[in-house]
């Protein structure tokens, strides 16, 4: 069960607008949680003016946007901006903020590049794929040669995102950029497994016997994938289709019916579990 807040100050009628995350935060709680949960996230923009005058004028904490702007007065560091605001609203325990700081004093060797990418990996790894798609877009855009080592992992992200919009030709064309660079086998069976869900069966084994570098490769997705359906067939979610399916074959409507009913209710409260978790 989540923890219940009360909010510091008034929640903004006005949001703040968390670039690093792309998101949109109401109060003091919702910008620490964040921060807390990605603290890699935490650059050196976060330290602005905009936001100490939020604080004080939407959240109604004049008491810690003078302590910011003392901070500002005082040239100090992004870690002691990030740990005034903590603080103050009181939401991490020393385990926590001592992650942050420990975060902190490591992305001090990152580059902007690398931090970029990390942005958008945060926005991958939560499945909003359109944002992250844009901003790997981005970062290629401006990735001089010296960072050419991120370009094959950022194209191979792309591929990923692509994927799971269910654009798969799009999505193989971005994982074999991120082949060609690496000859990673792993890349390859990602590219492959793209144009097995894209092609149909006959172009796709036509593609495989006009290309016979990557025979290893589809022989290792092709592993892959029946493991991944011995795994299925043993699986609760398989039983339940069975079952279903004898129900359809034997005309039994209700039942057929109200076993649909109960897998529902069961994937709406596994959602409301990690909603609240």
């Amino acid at each position: 069960m989540a923890k219940i807040r009360i909010v510091t100050g008034e929640y903004a009628s006005v949001p703040y607008y968390l670039n690093s995350v792309c998101m949109n935060v109401y109060c003091p709680e919702e910008l620490c949680y964040l921060l807390a949960l990605n603290p890699f996230m935490i650059t050196q923009d976060l330290m602005n003016q905009d936001l100490v005058n939020w604080f004080e004028r939407e959240c109604k904490l004049p008491a810690l946007a003078g302590e910011l702007r003392l901070l500002f007065n005082r040239g100090s560091q992004l870690i002691d901006f990030v740990n005034t605001i903590m603080d103050y609203v009181g939401f991490c325990d020393e385990v926590e903020l001592k992650l942050i700081d420990d975060t902190l004093k490591n992305n001090a060797g990152l580059t902007d590049y690398e931090r970029k990418k990390q942005q958008a990996d945060y926005l991958l790894k939560n499945r909003r794929y359109e944002a992250a798609i844009e901003e790997y877009e981005g970062l290629l855009g401006i990735l001089p040669d010296v960072e050419s080592k991120l370009k094959p992992l950022v194209y191979n992200n792309m591929g990923f995102a692509y994927s799971h919009l269910f654009m798969f030709e799009v999505a193989s064309k971005y994982y074999k950029r991120g082949y060609d660079m690496t000859h990673l086998m792993d890349m390859a069976v990602q590219y492959l497994a793209s144009l097995r869900m894209a092609f149909s069966e006959d172009k796709y084994l036509r593609y495989i016997s006009e290309h016979p570098e990557y025979h290893d490769a589809s022989l290792e997705l092709e592993r892959k994938v029946n493991r991944l359906i011995e795994d299925f067939e043993g699986s609760s979610e398989s039983i339940m289709l069975n079952a279903l399916d004898i129900y359809k074959d034997e005309g039994n409507v209700a039942s057929y019916y109200e076993e649909i009913d109960r897998v529902i209710s069961g994937m709406k409260e596994d959602y409301l579990k990690q909603v609240l978790d």
